[in-house]
């Protein structure tokens, strides 16, 4: 967990999920903090990690480029990374960035949770998370 003043950020794990709640403003000053919150996440040994973004009160470019080197890495790992945008001002930034087609991008947390892939083989069924990815 972790507090800067611009970012708070805390992680809930289980057996399949890691949830990573982020919370305030994702800029230049708080790039690094972010960056360290999505690799202590990533180390977690869960098969997805997901990113909740609903709190997120601003989000540039440092944001967007580190969401993108922790898919590069999730992929490197065998997991699946997800982000939650909540309806939050992440749903635009992600979408005017182009990143909705680039990162799994859900609704909410709850829908981005809605299927989990196998914890013994790590596959994704594509169909399934498809009729739920937003």
């Amino acid at each position: 967990m972790s507090e800067n003043g611009l970012l708070n950020w805390h992680v809930e794990q289980d057996t399949d999920v890691v949830v990573l709640h982020v919370a305030g403003e994702i800029d230049l000053a708080s790039e690094e903090d972010f960056a360290e919150a999505l690799a202590h996440a990533l180390e977690l040994p869960t098969p997805v990690v997901l990113v909740n973004l609903s709190k997120v009160t601003f989000l540039g470019s440092a944001a967007l480029h580190v969401l993108l080197q922790a898919n590069e890495e999730a992929r490197r790992r065998k997991q699946a990374l997800r982000v939650a945008h909540g309806g939050s001002l992440a749903q635009r930034v992600l979408t005017v960035a182009g990143l909705d087609q680039v990162l799994d991008v859900f609704d909410s947390e709850q829908s981005a949770l809605s299927w989990l892939p196998h914890p013994a083989d790590g596959s994704h069924d594509r169909r399934v998370r498809d009729a739920h990815h937003r």
